[in-house]
């Protein structure tokens, strides 16, 4: 039985009041959940195009994928090594979704409102004052960030991230399936490569070797953020 059919079946079962309210309930929760989880490593496979048409059924066929999705993912992520000619040591907290820790020399502490659509806070010796739009197909995050206006478009469809940060062009071609990332930021190449059974991100970009360690976390986590790893 399918994730819509378990769904449906639950809430025919309820008197008429309680399973309008059901209904409601699980378009609200949707909407949030989707809104709050990042893209997964297989989120331009044959198994997650199946989850999207799924999805575009409905405000219940919505709310069972992102059960799906959110289900054991770790509430505490990390990525740690160096890069940048700097150690990194940051952490992501799903559920105050925060990242805290440092990069660049420099403390990070950031906040990610969902509600404002908003990353607010500090990092790389800067203020942090960011919007952002979101959806399964990109994200867009505009405002200012390492001292630079950033407006960057992680396209999960094209596989690209464009646009500008750190004072400098950015284009970044990544395919999440393969774990690769190639193109320019930061006046410099970028090609890194993520061995997805270790969580091991190297390779090369703003003219420093990259070897850290993602737990928890995948390629999606590192480009959606990627303002943060430039200098």
């Amino acid at each position: 039985m399918t994730h819509l059919a378990v769904i449906l079946a639950a809430l025919a079962a309820l008197p008429a009041p309680a399973r309008a309210a059901g209904l409601e309930a699980v378009s609200f929760d949707a909407a949030r959940a989707f809104e709050a989880i990042a893209i997964p490593a297989g989120a331009l496979s044959g198994e997650w195009k199946t989850d999207r048409a799924f999805k575009d059924g409905g405000p219940l066929a919505a709310a069972a994928v992102a059960t799906a999705h959110t289900t054991g993912l770790p509430v505490v992520a990390t990525i740690k090594g160096g890069m940048n000619h700097s150690p990194v040591d940051l952490t992501l907290n799903r559920r105050e979704w925060t990242i805290k820790g440092g990069i660049n020399l420099s403390p990070t502490d950031l906040k990610i409102d969902h509600d404002r659509k908003t990353i607010t806070g500090g990092a790389n010796h800067s203020p942090v004052d960011l919007s952002f739009q979101w959806s399964t197909e990109k994200i867009v995050i505009e405002g200012g960030a390492n001292r630079s206006p950033v407006s960057l478009t992680v396209d999960w469809t094209a596989g690209t991230i464009t646009g500008h940060a750190s004072h400098s062009p950015v284009r970044v071609e990544f395919d999440l399936q393969k774990g690769t990332a190639k193109g320019y930021a930061g006046l410099a190449p970028v090609e890194l490569a993520l061995d997805n059974a270790s969580g091991r991100l190297t390779g090369g970009m703003n003219h420093s070797p990259v070897d850290v360690t993602l737990v928890n976390c995948d390629l999606s986590d590192f480009l959606q953020y990627f303002f943060l790893f430039l200098k």
